[in-house]
């Protein structure tokens, strides 16, 4: 499905002030005030218009790391390397620049993702808790976030799901409902205490599509937006934290795209641009935040799930970075014995580069998606090197085969490895 892309700002006008207070593990009084910031987030039609923003609860900001420059991206590991997939389509600027605003990045998250509605543990909703859940921990797992690292912004993971599914959102659903959700988890120990967090938490909170069968009403032209808020805790007699709190929602049109689309979307802005005055794309606004995600409209399938595309430096371009296997041409095999394995092979890469590996170093190259191929002389056939079991604990390499003698892996010659 087509996805909006955005610009998720923050507008910080006067924020609401909310105080409650509850009783610490001790019995003794804390008192809690909450400052929430309005924010901006995934449009639906792709253009940058202002909504508000959601108050959550997160993240500890003295434990957000802070960046004053890029930092160099990891290499990606295993066979298989990382490439920024870049996009110009309907939608995608072209020709922007990166701007630090010297405030915190957030270099790693945990998510938390909030399911709030009675819809999600229906008989049959439109799109499935499990669904949502495989599909985050997807966009975790995979090469999503590499290009963020040139940010500081270095992945996330999934730390929990909390269901709320015995009670609905008001309809419709305001960004302070979202936030005041989170808060109340906080307040009754469902989720820890944003200064019990060793790693900076992100909340996601999901919502449902339908309301007591009427399509649930979200802040208009939204998708989806992330912001953040202060969480203050005063542990008599002395004792007072301040910590920034961060999050976003997620609007449900009961498409599974849509919602994946979404999230990728809000947490590599919440990563690179939390308060406001991170990493943004010129031109930058401190009310109405220029983020990231907000240039770019292109989606892509990543491992199976829909994600979007968003602003790199390096590239001067929307990307998605994805896996890219490597490819070798292999013209030499060693094999000691007539019966015996392929113990060696080498050749040369696209790039003219000569290699040689041991068996054990291809198989596992092979099925970490690098690709080795042996070209046909005078062929000129080509057929690709896979791993085989003559049961299962005896793996050995072969070609594919396809009724042709010379691009098999025993038809090139049987040298000694340099």
């Amino acid at each position: 499905m087509s996805q909006k892309t955005s610009s998720s700002s923050n507008i910080e006008t006067s924020p609401a002030v909310m105080t409650g207070v509850r009783r610490s593990k001790d019995n003794r009084p804390k008192r809690r005030p909450f400052v929430l910031a309005e924010g901006m987030g995934v449009t639906t039609d792709g253009s940058e218009t202002v909504g508000t923003g959601d108050l959550v609860v997160a993240a500890d900001v003295s434990r957000a790391t802070q960046h004053s420059g890029p930092t160099a991206a990891a290499p990606g590991s295993g066979g298989q390397h990382i490439v920024d997939k870049t996009f110009n389509g309907t939608g995608d600027l072209a020709n922007r620049s990166l701007q630090y605003l010297g405030g915190p990045v957030l270099s790693s998250v945990q998510l938390r993702l909030v399911f709030w509605g009675r819809e999600w543990a229906g008989t049959a909703p439109p799109v499935t808790m499990s669904q949502v859940l495989d599909d985050v921990k997807s966009i975790c797992a995979g090469p999503y976030f590499d290009a963020a690292k040139q940010l500081g912004a270095n992945g996330a993971y999934v730390d929990r799901v909390v269901q709320i599914t015995n009670s609905d959102p008001p309809n419709p659903v305001t960004a302070s409902d979202a936030g005041n959700l989170v808060l109340g988890l906080i307040d009754n120990d469902t989720v820890p205490e944003p200064d019990d967090d060793l790693t900076t938490a992100l909340y996601i909170v999901l919502l449902p599509q339908r309301v007591g069968g009427a399509t649930l009403s979200t802040p208009p032209g939204l998708n989806g937006a992330h912001s953040y808020a202060t969480y203050s805790d005063y542990d008599f007699p002395v004792d007072w934290d301040n910590d920034s709190v961060f999050y976003a929602w997620i609007r449900n049109t009961g498409s599974r795209a849509q919602i994946s689309t979404t999230v990728s979307h809000e947490i590599v802005e919440a990563m690179t641009d939390p308060m406001g005055n991170g990493w943004q794309v010129t031109p930058t606004n401190s009310s109405n935040w220029n983020e990231v995600g907000d240039v770019c409209r292109s989606t892509f399938v990543l491992n199976s799930v829909t994600v979007q595309s968003y602003w790199s430096g390096k590239d001067n371009s929307c990307v998605v970075p994805t896996w890219q296997p490597d490819n070798y041409q292999v013209t030499w095999i060693y094999k000691p014995s007539r019966t015996g394995h392929i113990e060696w092979m080498g050749g040369t890469q696209a790039n003219g580069q000569t290699w040689q590996m041991t068996r054990n170093e291809v198989m596992s190259r092979v099925q970490a998606g690098d690709r080795f191929a042996v070209e046909g002389v005078p062929s000129g056939t080509e057929s690709f090197v896979g791993v085989y079991y003559r049961d299962a604990f005896h793996p050995y390499l072969g070609t594919t085969a396809d009724g042709i003698a010379d691009d098999n892996l025993l038809a090139l010659p049987n040298r000694l490895p340099l």
